[in-house]
């Protein structure tokens, strides 16, 4: 018995490859992932061998699972969306940024600032060094005074906000929300 669930298992695994394939290639039949080897899942297997110039047997031996296998990591490489990356801490909510901060989430900041610098021209220049520099608060101070914000130089939730808008609507030319 737990030879056929293994059996079922990689037959399912096998399912699925060819059924991420056949999702970004029309010469592909996508097969069911029941885990049963089936003619929909030979002819699924042989429209693959065919894609690649290779006999269309319907047969995978460990070479073929191998390129099968491959071609799929392939297409999830390719297919799969960006991950979605927070970099603004969510707790606590009031967490902030000034002289002194380090870390990822300052150079973010600067290369918002910096690109803020350069299309808008209101800022002082900033490096992108990861560390949070009185040069940063002097620009964090000018971009809150030209947004209406207390300009405290000091990165809250609320510059946060306005700056990732600004940046938002620079490169995508709209807020995201």
């Amino acid at each position: 018995m737990p030879k056929q669930n293994n059996q079922a298992i990689a037959i399912r695994n096998l399912q699925t490859y060819l059924r991420q394939l056949a999702y970004h290639n029309d010469a592909i039949t996508a097969p069911p992932v029941d885990g049963v080897l089936n003619s929909a899942t030979q002819q699924s297997i042989r429209d693959f061998q065919i894609s690649r110039q290779l006999e269309p047997t319907g047969i995978t031996d460990r070479l073929l699972w191998e390129l099968i296998y491959a071609s799929y990591r392939a297409s999830l490489a390719e297919n799969t969306p960006p991950q979605r990356m927070e970099v603004f801490p969510l707790t606590p909510l009031d967490a902030s940024f000034s002289i002194g901060a380090a870390g990822f989430p300052v150079a973010a900041i600067q290369f918002m600032l910096r690109e803020a610098e350069a299309n808008y021209g209101f800022l002082r220049p900033v490096e992108v060094t990861g560390t949070y520099t009185e040069n940063t608060a002097d620009a964090v101070r000018a971009f809150q005074q030209q947004n209406g914000l207390r300009p405290s130089g000091i990165v809250d939730r609320a510059t946060w906000n306005e700056l990732t808008d600004q940046h938002n609507i620079l490169f995508t030319g709209r807020a995201v929300e």
